[in-house]
């Protein structure tokens, strides 16, 4: 089934156009207290100007039910979302569809949810002080495996980076933009209104990856776990597929460590993707693919090109220097890594990433070998948290895997 695209924050019949020109196919109008919010009886020319089969929704905020049903009969809006505290019993008095808005922070109360009567539910991100239009995504896997007896539209940080996760991760029946589409705090922007539909489109089309049902493999975690083990200068080395290649590297199991790293980031319009060319350029290259961010790359040997920065680095098995390029003062980064052991590379990346001027806001790596604790010094030399999926021991003749995170 398609997925139903809402545009939200709408407050020009120019933008209207727009959204509906991209294939949006339901605008939203703001008429609780918002920078978006809009009159009746602008709402109303904008209506009047739309083609037809569009459906226009009207966002309310704990509003008194008279002046509602007003707003409804002046701007000819065609259904109501309540994004409140409105009870059922205040949502079955009015006599358009319904959509009703709840705000996610920690937990999911499906009873009450499902004891509202109305058209579909709407996700959005709580965040203290604000009503909606934070630009900030919540947790998605607390609506995985849950039954809900209206269609899910989820909203909340969305973009056309991340949107695509979200429906591999969700499916769910429609998705609402209001920020990731935004030119200013009133207004939007065609382009990335166009891309944001075409992500979703494209997801759409595409096979999904899967979440994993209780005792299927897990060929990521398979990667890692009963691997041989080889020993060099008193270090446990980790042979496996994704990193090593060894055997081959099936293109399934690139995809989805790319996959699980796009998910575990939070990725939005503006952010740039480093890593090294040695064992994580590969992954490096898949995740860009996948999320449409750019990247820029550590080389291990010079280019001698303008903006190039130089640091030493000293790892489990090598000592010598990195060579960054790509970077731009200001840029904020992601770095991606394959595996983190000593964590050695990566505090040098961080030092590249910071001597060209740019801030790290991420770092996410597959795998971490336990025994050598990366996370831990990279956390101490650089003050910066590593995001790892893939928990791994090595010790004996073959590694295991302890954890998974996603």
């Amino acid at each position: 089934m398609k997925t139903t695209i809402k545009m939200c924050g709408i407050t020009t019949l120019e933008d209207a156009l727009a959204a509906v020109s991209a294939g949006a196919n339901a605008l939203g109008f703001v008429f609780s207290p918002s920078p978006r919010q809009v009159s009746a009886d602008v709402v109303r020319s904008i209506i009047n100007q739309l083609p037809p089969f569009i459906s226009t929704v009207g966002v309310f905020v704990d509003e008194p039910l008279p002046f509602v049903l007003e707003t409804i009969q002046r701007s000819g809006i065609s259904m109501v979302q309540l994004q409140g505290h409105e009870s059922n019993e205040y949502c079955q008095q009015i006599d358009k569809p319904v959509i009703k808005g709840f705000r996610v922070a920690a937990e999911v109360d499906i009873d009450l949810i499902n004891s509202y009567q109305v058209s579909a539910y709407l996700f959005d991100t709580y965040v203290e002080g604000q009503d909606g239009g934070t630009g900030k995504r919540f947790d998605w896997a607390l609506l995985q495996r849950r039954h809900f007896s209206r269609p899910v539209i989820v909203a909340g940080g969305l973009n056309v980076n991340n949107v695509r996760h979200l429906m591999e991760a969700l499916s769910p029946d429609g998705v609402d933009v209001s920020s990731g589409v935004s030119a200013t705090a009133t207004t939007k922007d065609s382009a990335k209104m166009r891309a944001f539909v075409s992500a979703v489109e494209a997801a759409g089309q595409e096979p999904r990856l899967e979440k994993l049902a209780f005792g299927e493999v897990d060929i990521l975690r398979d990667a890692f776990h009963d691997r041989p083990l080889v020993e060099v200068n008193g270090k446990q080395f980790l042979i496996n597929s994704l990193t090593e290649q060894v055997p081959a590297t099936p293109a399934r199991l690139l995809h989805v460590a790319a996959q699980r790293v796009c998910e575990a980031a939070e990725l939005s319009p503006g952010l740039k993707l480093v890593g090294e060319e040695d064992k994580g350029g590969v992954l490096l290259a898949a995740v860009s693919l996948l999320c449409g961010l750019p990247f820029g790359i550590a080389r291990w040997y010079p280019s001698g090109l303008e903006g190039q920065v130089k640091v030493g680095f000293d790892c489990e098995y090598i000592s010598g220097e990195l060579y960054l390029n790509g970077v731009e003062p200001g840029d904020r980064v992601v770095i991606v890594d394959d595996l983190i052991s000593t964590g050695g590379t990566l505090i040098g990346l961080i030092e590249a990433v910071r001597r060209a001027g740019a801030h790290v806001e991420q770092i996410i790596c597959v795998a971490e070998k336990l025994e050598y604790a990366g996370v831990e010094r990279v956390r101490n030399v650089t003050g910066l948290e590593v995001k790892t999926l893939v928990r791994v021991r090595v010790s004996g003749a073959t590694s295991s895997v302890v954890s998974v995170a996603y």
